[in-house]
């Protein structure tokens, strides 16, 4: 069962990525930021996406415990900071509370142990 968990935490990883390579201003719109430029949008590419796809694709393949786990703590630190956000940046927000759902979600998928 926590095989097919971390399969589904490593597509949805690697699904996002995707988006990010084939769609970049809709990933863009989607996290809440603006490119600038050919550059911008080239950092969405290789960043959100290149980087995501990546580490999902590299996951499913190796199978590895490990770098299951550490997507899973990747995922849960990016929880964490978009929470503490809420305070410093004053970003709370519906759409922030949903993303830190997400990633949650994702963090679980990677970390659980059954």
């Amino acid at each position: 069962m926590e095989d097919i968990l971390h399969m589904a935490g490593a597509l949805f990883t690697a699904f996002f990525g995707v988006l990010a390579i084939v769609k970049p201003k809709l990933m863009a719109a989607i996290v809440g930021i603006t490119p600038k430029g050919r550059r911008g949008i080239s950092e969405i590419r290789a960043v959100y996406g290149g980087w995501m796809f990546g580490l999902g694709s590299y996951a499913m393949w190796s199978q590895s415990l490990d770098v299951f786990y550490c997507l899973g703590i990747g995922w849960l630190g990016a929880a964490l900071f978009r929470t503490v956000s809420f305070v410093i940046d004053k970003s709370f927000s519906g759409q922030n509370l949903r993303m830190v759902f997400y990633e949650l979600l994702f963090a679980i998928l990677f970390l659980i142990k059954i």
